[in-house]
């Protein structure tokens, strides 16, 4: 398995409420109304929080002899666009039922058909302003730590 089985998997996801999901090949330039609420899948920009252990791409050894590689994703639920007057704390409620549906969508396939070595780890989950395409949309990060085990010839 590779990272971008992993990548598509994580877009075959079913979430309840979320109308399109996205595969790395799949994002737009721009979304449409009719595709949100919308996934994206994106990688960290900015530097490391506390308690998160700053290997935005990361190749560990243990033992000598198992090789795992750790990889931090995030994956960006795009609500609804924050302009006219659209609070944050007016769309709480609905983005709290988003997130628990996807974390409950989530944790039913927790390696991602396999893709993963172990279950990912959910390191962050923020609901505020996302921006994509130069629009703010109010929305959810949701940040992964995905590990793999790398296999002498694997990809």
């Amino acid at each position: 398995m590779t990272w971008r089985d992993a990548f598509s998997a994580l877009a075959g996801i079913a979430v309840t409420g979320v109308t399109t999901s996205y595969d790395l090949d799949e994002v737009p330039g721009s979304l449409a109304s009719a595709d949100l609420p919308a996934l994206l899948p994106s990688f960290p920009v900015e530097a490391s929080r506390f308690g998160e252990r700053g290997e935005e791409f990361a190749t560990l050894t243990y033992d000598g002899d198992v090789w795992k590689a750790a990889l931090l994703v995030d994956h960006l639920l795009f609500w609804r666009p924050a302009g006219a007057g659209a609070a944050l704390n007016e769309a709480l409620p609905e983005l709290v039922d988003a997130l628990d549906a996807y974390l409950s969508a989530l944790g039913a396939d927790g390696t991602l058909g396999g893709a993963l070595s172990e279950p990912l780890t959910i390191t962050r989950v923020q609901p505020g302003l996302l921006t994509h395409a130069g629009i703010s949309y109010l929305g959810v990060r949701f940040r992964q730590r995905w590990v793999r085990v790398i296999e002498a010839g694997s990809a």
